[in-house]
């Protein structure tokens, strides 16, 4: 998952996760079924594996009856237009490098 799904998941659904030393995260549902993770570098970095310690206790705050009022911020532009931005950025970046502009 990426990180901000991760943190929707925590913050507007009412997931937990505990973080083990050697990385691995272990997700809890708000129905209590558990999902873990591997750090995606397990295989590749696995001298990154070995624990660092013992992280300290991390107080956790949610409301009990499940309020969830917290919000994201409202957008200023839409998906769509950010999109369309970033579409004519590229086509202005292809145009200019194939005329020998510079950037």
């Amino acid at each position: 998952m990426a990180i901000r799904c991760h943190h929707l998941l925590k913050t507007f659904w009412g997931w937990q996760d505990r973080q083990l030393p050697h990385g691995t995260v272990v997700w809890t549902t708000p129905a209590g079924q558990t999902c873990v993770t591997t750090p995606g570098g397990a295989l590749m970095f696995p001298g990154l594996m070995a624990p660092t310690g013992e992280f300290p206790p991390m107080p956790v705050e949610h409301a009990p009856d499940g309020d969830r009022t917290a919000m994201m911020p409202p957008r200023t532009t839409s998906r769509a237009k950010n999109r369309a931005h970033r579409i004519a950025a590229e086509r202005t970046r292809n145009q200019r490098e194939r005329l020998g502009a510079p950037f």
